[in-house]
Order: C-alpha cells, then sequence, then structure tokens
C-alpha cells in the first residue's frame, strides 16, 4: 500500500493499528500517502472485524505532516500529472482544492467513523500530523511528544481539519495563537490545555495505549458507536437537536442484540460478550 508507506495490522482483540511508515521523512506524508490513509480508513470504518483505530507513526516519530518537498509537484495517479510538472501554474485552483477535500477525508473519516479512534503520539507531532492527531476521539501521548501547528511557518492557514479540532478542545482564542505563532508545544501544557486523554512515560506508551484500546474493543460497539455520534452532533447542535440525536439513538441502541445481552449478563452476575448486532 503506497510501497509501504502505511502499515495495517488488527489483532484479535479488534483493534487496527495503523502505522504511518516513512520514518526517514518524519513519517511526513506525500500524496500517494494520502490516498493511502483515506482508503485505509475508510476500510477499517467498514470492516465489521475491526473494533478499534489506533494511528500512530515508526521510528518515534507520529508525523511531520505534509511533506513540503512534494508541494506543487505531481503524482502519477493524477488525470493531471503531466500538465502539472510542465506548468504547475495550469492546475486550476478548483482541481487543486477537490483533490486537497478528497486528501481531506482521512481526518474527517477519524472523525466520524463509527469507532473508537486513538492517536498513539511519540516524538513530533506537527503540521497536517497534528491535525490527524487531533481528529481521532482519543490521545494516548507520550511525555516526549511535541506538538506544532506549522502551517504559518510556511505561509499557509492549515489543512487536515485542524482549525476546526483545536478550536473545539482549546477554545478558539488559544488556538488562534497556537496556529498564528506556531509555537512548539511541550506533551505536558498540551495535557494541561486538555489536548491529552493520556500523558504516560515513553516507554509504557503502547503498554497504555493498547489497554486503553482493549477496554473499548470489548464494549458494545453500537453502543460506542452511537455515543460517538451523540457528541460530536452536540458539537454544534441546539440543545433541542441535540435532545433528539440522543433519544433517536436511545432507542435504537435498546433495540440492538447486544443491549439485551448486557441485562441478562447483569442478572446472571457474569462480563456481557457484546457481538455488534
Amino acid at each position: 500500500m503506497a510501497e509501504n508507506m502505511i502499515e495495517v495490522a488488527t489483532d484479535a482483540d479488534g483493534i487496527c493499528t495503523v502505522t504511518l511508515n516513512r520514518p526517514e521523512k518524519k513519517n511526513a506524508f506525500d500524496i500517494p500517502a494520502q490516498r493511502a490513509m483515506r482508503d485505509t480508513f475508510y476500510d477499517a470504518a467498514r470492516d465489521p472485524g475491526v473494533r478499534v483505530v489506533v494511528l500512530t507513526g515508526a521510528g518515534g516519530v507520529f508525523s511531520a505532516g505534509g511533506d513540503v518537498r512534494t508541494f506543487g509537484k505531481a503524482d502519477a495517479a493524477d488525470s493531471v500529472a503531466q500538465r502539472w510538472v510542465d506548468d504547475p501554474v495550469w492546475v486550476s485552483y478548483e482541481a487543486r482544492l477537490e483533490r486537497l477535500k478528497k486528501a481531506m477525508e482521512a481526518p474527517l473519516l477519524l472523525h466520524t467513523m463509527g469507532k473508537p479512534t486513538i492517536a498513539m503520539v511519540r516524538g513530533v507531532a506537527a503540521g497536517a500530523g497534528m491535525s490527524l492527531a487531533l481528529a481521532c476521539d482519543f490521545r494516548i501521548v507520550s511525555e516526549n511528544a511535541t506538538f506544532m501547528t506549522s502551517f504559518a511557518k510556511i505561509g499557509v492557514s492549515g489543512d487536515y481539519g485542524g482549525s476546526y479540532f483545536l478550536g473545539k478542545l482549546v477554545g478558539p482564542s488559544k488556538a488562534k495563537e497556537l496556529y498564528m505563532l506556531s509555537d512548539r508545544l511541550e506533551a505536558q501544557a498540551a495535557a494541561e490545555l486538555g489536548m491529552v486523554n493520556r500523558l504516560v512515560p515513553d516507554e509504557r506508551l503502547e503498554e497504555e495505549t493498547y489497554a486503553f484500546a482493549r477496554r473499548l474493543a470489548k464494549a458494545a460497539p453500537i453502543a460506542l458507536r452511537y455515543i460517538k455520534e451523540n457528541i460530536n452532533a452536540g458539537l454544534d447542535a441546539s440543545v433541542e437537536q441535540s435532545f433528539a440525536t440522543e433519544s433517536r439513538n436511545m432507542i435504537r441502541t435498546l433495540q440492538s442484540e447486544d443491549s439485551q445481552e448486557a441485562v441478562r449478563a447483569f442478572q446472571e452476575k457474569r462480563e456481557p460478550v457484546f457481538k455488534g448486532r
């Protein structure tokens, strides 16, 4: 997949680990890697065997974001590839916008798929790499991690949903500061701002992340899907709209086999076994 730029492995618990695998580039992603990420998350969202998605990076780094060295260059899979190489100015605003919108389906899928998503972060998470981490439902972070928006440093406004997610997590004023000044944010400072779910010693990062993921993997998948939908919908909805979403999803989950299994397990004083039905 994209020359092994993205590695995917799903274990017996249904935990799908997606690893950004360009350590020599600090896991920066070019156009083929962006496409591979989007396809990988789409497949994970549809796969009934996947209960949880863990996103991480190889080589002690999460991701430096978009590969700046490839900006303005073409990719063989683009229909306008040769024209772009011959005359980069020829590519229209609309064509570039459409390609970016397709690439940005990757973080959108992390945010919207009906499964918990976890960013396991060590080392640098910068630019669109930071945006990917913010798009996940949870962030388990090594004490050696650092975050940086980076976009202003190369004269751009930012993509991959980072401004939306960061604004929701830390508030608009702090998000503007982090975007406009692009200062490096150490892991402890990020935790104090509310960007981190678990801050752990680096040597315990995998242990803590997968313990967290296994707890989610053992829970009722349908309930988790609609809990995520409830909370995501509430980010921008009125209280009336939120109540309507909660009511609809409560009835859906009450009617599931998993809910009935949970009631039986409670009555029989045993652990429930959820099947996602």
